[in-house]
């Protein structure tokens, strides 16, 4: 990274002129017009003013301005086009200290009223026509609508005569002196490039918007001979600030305004004022390069051309310096956040990324949905803070927590990797993930695809709504001149190796690129297309099924082993394998979900859900009304769902606290033989296929055994002690009588998750396991018990274990320990609390004379650990449910605490993170009202390149530290000795 300065921001004061102590922008011009007096400033059109006459223009339109009422600290709206009247009115707004609302020419009533509502400005500055459309009739709407409005003045002829309406060129008065603002005051209120709907303004102060343009256009080699083209509205950051209009005036060069970024009209302008510096955004990067097949203007003035404001495909990148000029990548924010390639980057590396921040000072951090820094070259999602991003949106106090991290990161919401040299490459933005059943897909990977086939010259890939998918994938795509057959796109796609869940659902041509105010592509405009025609077109289609179809065919292979061989070879990043009794089944993607969101919204899907009177109440309302006849959901809940339920407050991130998936296709395997079913008929004979091989395969080699020490660590033994003994100080204070504490254990990134189930699944006796994938998180487990199974009757029954022992490989030694197990005071006492606990919680869901203990203290072996096992059964009130029942149940009380909620407190004091999907569970869910959820303890989780190992020990009054040490360990242990890498390739390959 290039540093400009170990304090940049003091730096700043050098952007008005050396001796300038306070860099307020509106004293800024009047140092420039010292330095550089003569000079030419602006060219708009045939006109043209020197430095020292546009700082005079300033000072007496400052002056007018006051006369009109308005004073520092006063908001005023600015819609005016690329002019000089943009320029001085802006000038003339800083000198005063009056803050200048910048609005899009293109942004209309409801975009105007929204920030009327938000600024709430004294004036309104509009030109009276642009392009036909004339500015005044909304001027007056907006008067009328906003008493905060106290003058509208009109660039041009103003037209009727109306109270508080006033010409441009009338406000003229004699200069005088103004007080000048501090460096901190608010100078400026942008408006996000990602505003929609609701808009958000972004304050910028005098010194950090000085910084801005400053260091940018030192950065980017400015001089007095730059001659700077301003085809970009002026009122986006890119154009005004990046170095843009001020930083190329602060370094004595020339503006020259332009209102049309047409080729035709920006060109010649090139070529008559030797143009050497021009900002464009990709689409209309675009339109230039392919202009200059006919556009024979001399362009060989131009020594930069900036692209930047949402990413640059390489192939057009490459295409930009022999059809422009010199290329540089800039991706940034009106936030704050600024990247650029350097002028004396390699090629490679200007072609392929979006640069590095400006600052030595800028903060970034690339974080996954958890808020975890991602591993080296990883994608995730951009963090950012440093001395010119902004703390906070202005006036948007609701927006702040999900904007903003607690440690004052700005969550840019951009999807970016890094390379060695620091360089950021943007992969899109988390909006441009589409969420495709279950699937998360990246817009810029298929958009990359289709550019790479012949006959696309541009493609766009959005993510529609869709009643069955959630959202579906559309790509839009401009022909070059060989033409594209939409309907061959999936079959080329597929041949060019794109997954199939990956492939376009639709497929639509498109002649020009509808675009937002601020020139980039309209994406929303583009769903509306979408939905539009695929309405039309639809009308003799055929409404989706809504009924799995089924078959069934023989296989020799035992259930749990061509379970795993279907697993290590599935496509789909989106599976979960689960196992009861002696059947395995398998949930292959996703073609709807349910979610409970971190603030306890619940979503599916395809539809927006009415209130409920809670989280699980919302579920099972989601669920009642799934189209789609004989389902099964595969889902998982985090443990924090438990604060959500327990009135603690919900998570932190974004992941859902439970997510059910209803699966497009299925395998049920049983003994000597495999249910397949399917959404789409069709899919039965690829199902069929894939079992098939299976059960002909031999197993796949298994990978060398993976040693990892689970009781090595002397800090790590040392905090666990620690925080036991705290919990059990509170506990003989009577602060609640259990808790179970965790620690993890870190285990090699190279796991083969598969080949590591089998392994350890092959060595256990557990309640329940499982496996499953969603993207690039992975978790496999042997659950000991169950939190909650319901069948279809109503009967419910909960299986709490607590009190372990371990197991070794001699029966007498484990009869010693059983006996041992059923007479430690200690133990016993661990599992009583727990089996009252859950005929207490029992009782508010059975009919009283159903419930009841079926086994009670029975030593269940589960591995290489032993436990006290019971069971407690009843049958469902009348009025409740299976979500009744798990609302009540969850967390198990096994893997919380007694009182829950003073134990889920403990727990979030006492442990260092989230646990995340560990003491959560894994579950099944039936059409018919039946669900199983298996407990997840011994288990073993992967997210990216993190491998984890975590278990926990029941602490109760009686408890030591050394003894829930050891039960960890022991826990630890059932799980680690089963650990496999993933095998080595063949010499031979």
């Amino acid at each position: 990274m290039n540093a400009l300065s170990s304090n940049p921001l003091a730096d700043a004061t050098s952007a008005c002129g050396p001796s300038d102590p306070h860099p307020a922008l509106g004293e800024c011009l009047r140092r420039w017009a010292h330095l550089h007096a003569s000079r030419t400033a602006l060219v708009d059109e045939d006109s043209r003013i020197s430095f020292a006459d546009l700082d005079r223009r300033v000072d007496r339109l400052a002056a007018g301005l006051h006369a009109l009422g308005l004073r520092s600290g006063d908001r005023a709206m600015l819609q005016l086009p690329n002019g000089m009247g943009f320029v001085t009115v802006c000038f003339a707004l800083l000198r005063l200290g009056v803050i200048p609302v910048l609005a899009m020419p293109t942004q209309r009533a409801h975009d105007i009223d929204a920030l009327c509502r938000l600024a709430e400005p004294a004036a309104y500055f509009v030109p009276d026509q642009v392009g036909g459309f004339d500015y005044r009739p909304l001027a007056a709407q907006m008067a009328q609508a906003h008493t905060c409005l106290r003058a509208v003045v009109i660039d041009g002829e103003p037209g009727p005569q109306a109270p508080g309406t006033y010409a441009l060129a009338s406000l003229d008065d004699e200069p005088r002196p103004w007080p000048v603002p501090a460096p901190g005051d608010t100078a400026l209120l942008l408006l996000s490039g990602g505003t929609t709907g609701v808009p958000k303004l972004i304050a910028r102060t005098h010194r950090d918007y000085a910084y801005n343009f400053s260091a940018s256009a030192e950065l980017c080699g400015l001089d007095e001979t730059t001659v700077y083209l301003a085809v970009l509205p002026i009122a986006h950051n890119f154009t005004l600030a990046c170095p843009g209009i001020l930083g190329t005036l602060a370094r004595g060069g020339t503006v020259v305004l332009s209102c049309s970024a047409s080729c035709d009209e920006a060109m010649p302008l090139i070529e008559r004022e030797r143009v050497t510096h021009v900002a464009l955004v990709p689409p209309l990067a675009q339109l230039w390069v392919q202009a200059r097949d006919w556009e024979d203007s001399d362009l060989s003035s131009l020594r930069l051309v900036q692209i930047g404001g949402s990413r640059l495909e390489p192939a057009l990148a490459r295409r930009v310096p022999d059809a422009l000029g010199p290329l540089q990548q800039v991706f940034g924010m009106a936030e704050g956040l600024l990247c650029y390639t350097r002028l004396d980057d390699p090629a490679d590396t200007i072609l392929h990324t979006q640069g590095r921040p400006l600052s030595p000072q800028d903060q970034i951090r690339i974080v996954d949905e958890h808020e975890q820094q991602v591993p080296p070259g990883k994608v995730g999602q951009l963090l950012t803070r440093g001395p010119y991003t902004i703390g906070s949106y202005y006036r948007a106090t609701e927006q702040h927590a999900s904007s903003f991290t607690r440690d004052g990161y700005y969550r840019t919401g951009d999807l970016v990797r890094q390379d060695p040299a620091g360089n950021l490459i943007v992969e899109g933005r988390i909006k441009e993930q589409i969420q495709r059943g279950g699937e998360k897909i990246s817009t810029a990977e298929v958009e990359c695809a289709l550019g790479q086939l012949a006959g696309v010259g541009a493609a766009v890939v959005v993510g529609v709504p869709d009643a069955v998918l959630g959202e579906r994938i559309c790509a839009f795509v401009q022909p070059n001149d060989s033409g594209i057959d939409t309907a061959s796109l999936r079959q080329a796609l597929r041949a060019q190796g794109l997954s199939a869940f990956k492939l376009p659902d639709q497929a639509e041509t498109i002649a020009a690129w509808p675009l937002t105010p601020v020139g980039k592509i309209d994406k929303q405009r583009l769903i509306a297309i979408a939905q539009e025609r695929r309405a039309s077109a639809s009308a003799a289609s055929p409404p989706p099924a809504a009924r799995y179809a089924e078959r069934r065919i023989a296989v020799t292979t035992p259930p749990l082993e061509l379970a795993t061989r279907l697993a290590a070879t599935v496509e789909s990043q989106h599976y979960t394998l689960y196992e009861r009794g002696d059947e395995c089944s398998i949930g292959l993607d996703a073609v709807m979900q349910v979610v409970i969101e971190p603030d306890g919204t619940v979503r599916r899907s395809d539809a927006t859900l009415g209130p409920a009177s809670s989280p699980c109440a919302g579920v099972a309302q989601a669920l009642a009304g799934i189209p789609f006849e004989g389902w099964r959901a595969y889902g998982r809940a985090d443990f924090e769902l438990a604060h959500l339920l327990h009135g603690l407050g919900g998570s932190q991130g974004s992941r859902p606290l439970l997510t059910l998936s209803i699966p497009r296709a299925e395998i049920r395997l049983r003994p000597g033989q495999a249910l397949l079913r399917a959404l789409d008929s069709t899919d039965l004979d690829d199902l069929q296929a894939r079992v098939v091989a299976q059960d002909a395969a031999s197993e796949p080699a298994a990978g060398q055994p993976v040693q990892i020490g689970v009781d090595t660590h002397a800090g790590e033994e040392h905090l666990y002690k620690q925080h036991v003994a705290a919990a059990l100080a509170e506990m003989h204070a009577h602060a609640y009588q259990k808790v179970i504490l965790s620690r993890t254990v870190e285990a090699p990134a190279d796991l083969d998750m598969v080949a590591s189930y089998l392994a350890g699944r092959r060595c256990n006796t557990p309640a329940r396991s499982f496996l499953l994938r969603d993207g690039d998180f992975q978790a496999y487990g042997f659950s000991p018990e169950t939190v909650v199974e319901i069948d279809a009757l109503g009967r419910v029954s909960t299986q709490p274990l607590a009190g372990t022992s371990a197991l070794c490989g001699d029966s007498a030694e484990n009869e010693r320990l059983r006996r041992e197990l059923l007479a430690d005071p200690k133990e016993i006492a661990e599992h009583a609390v727990s089996v009252k606990l859950a005929l207490q919680e029992m009782a508010s869901i059975c009919s009283p004379d159903s419930l009841g203990v079926s086994e009670f203290m029975e030593v269940s072996c589960r591995g290489s650990v032993q436990h006290l096992a019971s069971r407690v059964s009843g049958r469902l009130a009348s009025g409740r449910d299976a979500w009744s029942a798990f609302e009540t149940l969850f967390p198990a009380v096994t893997a919380s605490g007694i009182p829950k909620r003073e134990a889920l407190d403990s727990i979030r004091r006492h442990e260092p993170a989230p646990r995340g999907l560990y003491s959560g569970c894994v579950l099944l869910v039936d059409s018919d009202g039946a669900m199983d959820a298996a407990l997840v303890l011994r288990a073993v989780y992967r997210h990216g390149e993190r491998c984890w190992l975590q278990a926990g020990a029941g602490l109760v009054p009686s408890s030591t530290p050394e003894r829930e040490w050891t039960e960890t360990c022991e826990k630890l242990a059932s799980v680690a000795c089963h650990l496999r890498r993933r095998p080595l390739p063949d010499a031979a390959d």
